[in-house]
């Protein structure tokens, strides 16, 4: 896994590394603008026919512009440079806008001296490219800038933000009122947490990562976010032994459900399955028992005794004990309620087995008024809340939470020794040992109901088929995300449900054994 994101801090050190190691600044540039003109020839076939207009700033992210306009001269039909705050002022940019000016087919203009010209260009472009601020931007847009943007968003064209739209911070994705808003963004090097926040993407558009040839060494030295993707995955799931059994896969205990929560269970044991577990067994309430039994052919049912209230009694504890102690996962809390009942079967539950645990929602609840608990369990957890969830055991607000889901998420799982999966727009996966993973699959469709609980069934079982918790949460976060996406081109995202997600898990692992 080894694309990652790295901060504003982290970039410069990365670039700082790079020129160390014999990569140059101005290579660096060069190989940007190299990056970008040739993902700009793929974006856009057009060119040959089409006006295209770079906003440029006066520092190396104009230069990274000046660099694609050179580059860009024979492929398209007319190319201007528009200087939004003034000529070029480093050394660097100074150089390449030497090298550009050169060139007599493109022209350039000065936003505050011509801005009328500058406006035309703007509305009759069929591509804008945007250079003018890097990813270290803070404020409000000000001077010349800010129209030239605000012409560029309301322009019949095509737009293309370099690294960061103008407007954006790298970081933490803030945004002046006069932000370039993008159809696509080109991600120098790296990914920066910006591109990873969901309120990012309507100003970002697609976003798509270029090697700029820096030495892997320098990514590596500066990172500290792993990024999860497709490509990763095949390396994370075992080939399966043509001479084992069921035995040999594994036994998941899932402890799920209570009346009229009987989908989640369902949802939680049907996905396991689909995952490849030899054998799975659904713990429940005896009602949900009854309704789910139907549709569970392959797997083993456990009638627990339940409250009036329609909850798994505390009374199956010991029950539960025993089951567990045979097994070699599970999974405890989909749709299985929070009363003073199961808050004792899941906190003594955790206290007592040697079994490795994937808690999740009510589980997480019924363990937030003494989370502490978890620090004396016997066995690995990995805890897989939503913000709000995640909120009730680490004592920050949800705000708090978004405003940084990577330290929260990793703060947490070093203080605690448990493998957290904060589930939302780009999961974060942050281990004891300080790594953190986020997620690049997945989509919007997949914020309903039950989607969770499918997740939660398929980490349970890679994590009984005797796959480590680091790869069992990151292979089924990003496979999860994957059957998202799949399922999204199929049925759009508002069609999506739960359900559908399971019916994609064994098509794609069926792509994963092929490459792997």
């Amino acid at each position: 896994m080894q694309a990652k994101a790295l901060t504003i801090a982290q970039m410069k050190e990365a670039e700082a590394r790079s020129n160390e190691l014999g990569v140059s600044y101005a290579q660096l540039m060069e190989n940007a603008g190299s990056a970008c003109t040739a993902k700009i020839k793929e974006l856009f076939p057009k060119l040959s026919t089409s006006s295209v207009v770079i906003l440029c700033g006066k520092g190396n992210n104009g230069g990274d512009g000046l660099v694609i306009a050179r580059k860009l001269e024979n492929s398209a039909a007319d190319i201007t440079c528009i200087f939004c705050c003034g000529e070029p002022g480093t050394e660097l940019s100074q150089k390449v806008y030497q090298q550009a000016a050169a060139i007599s087919s493109i022209q350039f203009l000065d936003a505050k001296k011509e801005p009328m010209l500058c406006h035309f260009c703007l509305n009759q472009a069929d591509l804008i490219i945007d250079c003018i601020f890097g990813t270290g931007f803070h404020g409000e847009v000000q001077g010349s800038a800010q129209p030239m943007i605000g012409t560029a968003n309301k322009a019949d064209a095509v737009r293309i933000a370099v690294d960061i739209p103008s407007g954006m911070n790298g970081d933490d994705g803030s945004c002046s009122i006069s932000v370039f808003r993008a159809d696509h963004t080109l991600a120098l090097g790296a990914l920066k947490p910006a591109h990873l926040l969901e309120d990012t993407q309507s100003v970002c558009g697609k976003i798509h990562t270029l090697d700029i040839g820096m030495p892997s060494e320098a990514l590596e030295d500066s990172s500290s976010v792993k990024l999860l993707k497709w490509e990763n995955l095949p390396a994370l799931l075992p080939k399966r032994d043509p001479n084992a059994n069921k035995g040999d896969f594994g036994k998941l205990l899932i402890l799920a459900g209570r009346s009229g929560m009987g989908g989640a269970a369902m949802m939680a044991t049907l996905s396991a399955l689909r995952c490849g577990c030899g054998l799975t067994t659904l713990a429940a309430a005896s009602s949900v028992i009854n309704a789910c039994f139907p549709h569970l052919m392959e797997a083993v049912t456990l009638s627990l005794a339940e409250t009036k209230d329609g909850a798994v009694s505390s009374e199956s504890l010991t029950l539960l004990s025993e089951h567990l102690s045979s097994s070699t996962a599970a999974v405890i809390g989909c749709g299985l309620g929070h009363d003073e009942h199961t808050e004792k079967l899941v906190r003594s539950l955790v206290k007592e087995t040697q079994t490795p645990l994937v808690i999740d929602a009510d589980g997480i609840n019924c363990l937030a008024g003494d989370i502490n608990i978890v620090q004396t369990a016997k066995a690995p957890i990995i805890l897989t809340p939503h913000p709000k969830e995640f909120s009730r055991i680490c004592g920050k607000s949800v705000a708090e939470i978004e405003a940084d889901r990577e330290q929260a998420a990793s703060q947490f799982a070093q203080q605690y020794s448990v493998h957290l999966v904060l589930k939302g727009h780009a999961t974060v996966i942050a281990l004891p040992d300080g790594t953190v993973y986020q997620n690049t699959t997945g989509n919007a469709g997949m914020a309903k109901g039950g989607s969770g609980d499918v997740l939660a069934g398929m980490i349970g079982s890679f994590l009984a088929q005797g796959i480590a918790s680091e790869k069992a949460a990151c292979l089924a976060v990003c496979l999860h995300g994957a059957c998202g996406d799949r399922c999204a081109q199929r049925l759009s995202e508002y069609g999506i449900l739960a359900r559908d997600l399971i019916q994609e898990i064994p098509l794609l692992l069926r792509e994963l054994e092929q490459n792997r």
